[in-house]
């Protein structure tokens, strides 16, 4: 079984060589991010992101501060309460620990969603401004020139960032 596996990944390997050196290889590099956040749509985006996040975290704060006073109620007041009613405040404590643990959990999700589904816009019409360019200047494929992902760059590559870019329509 294995051998047959490395003759069809042999032979597939070979097909894709010839098949390659019959074209001729067109080969640019962008650097997406770069891209997206010079878009004005990002701004847009950040924006809604920001007005998002202000709300979970004013949401957050409220709890917090009931959190605290209830917490100074407690210490000031339980050498003269009963058992029973300090038993009753701390398990209150807890639970609105528990629940303001949960909401952060929650809105931390919930933040990441939001941050998709205002991204999602932006990178798919970066994404296909990069493809009409390339398609454009018949590159064969495009390469993500992000520093942290890129391995070598050679001098005097194509930058495809300027041209796309200008097909946004974004001034440098």
């Amino acid at each position: 079984m294995k051998t047959t596996v490395k003759l069809v990944t042999a032979i597939a390997l070979v097909a894709l060589c010839s098949n390659v050196s019959a074209q001729t290889l067109k080969l640019a590099h962008i650097n997406r991010n770069e891209l997206i956040v010079a878009m004005p749509e990002y701004d847009s985006a950040m924006v809604k992101l920001q007005r998002v996040e202000q709300e979970l975290m004013n949401v957050m704060e409220e709890s917090n501060v009931e959190y605290n006073r209830k917490l100074d109620e407690y210490q000031k007041n339980q050498d003269i309460w009963t058992e029973l009613v300090k038993q009753s405040k701390t398990d209150e404590l807890m639970a609105m620990q528990q629940r303001m643990n949960a909401f952060r959990e929650q809105a931390q999700e919930s933040l990441q969603q939001d941050y998709n589904k205002f991204m999602q816009p932006v990178i798919e019409k970066a994404d296909k401004a990069i493809e009409t360019v390339a398609k454009e200047q018949g590159i064969t494929y495009v390469i993500d020139a992000n520093p942290q992902i890129l391995l070598y760059k050679a001098v005097g590559t194509l930058d495809l960032l300027s041209a796309v870019k200008q097909q946004l329509g974004i001034k440098d």
